[in-house]
């Protein structure tokens, strides 16, 4: 997960975008709400909270919008986030191996 989010990170920053990151989910909300973004990309798999949650909880609380990023591939994740208040959710495809 590290590595995708920093090269994100970098091709935002690169794009003139201010990114903050934050890796842990129970200390992402505090975040966001201190930060208060135009845009939040969570991930669902996340150390200490799980983004689907996060989302939920968010969404008492702001209004932005929030797009999931992950690698979870069913569409009862794809219905359940979009429930929880995510605007999207795209799919991290894996990189197919050749032998």
């Amino acid at each position: 997960m590290r590595k995708s989010v920093h090269l994100i990170a970098a091709y935002l920053a690169k794009h003139d975008m201010q990114v903050t990151v934050e890796l842990r989910g129970d200390q992402a909300e505090e975040t966001i709400l201190r930060e208060n973004p135009d845009l939040v990309l969570l991930d669902i798999m996340l150390p200490g909270k799980d983004g689907m949650t996060i989302c939920r909880d968010l969404r008492a609380k702001w209004s932005g919008p929030i797009v999931l990023l992950t690698s979870l591939d069913s569409d009862m994740n794809h219905i359940l986030a979009l429930e929880m208040g995510a605007c999207d959710y795209i799919l991290k495809r894996r990189p197919l191996l050749f032998c």
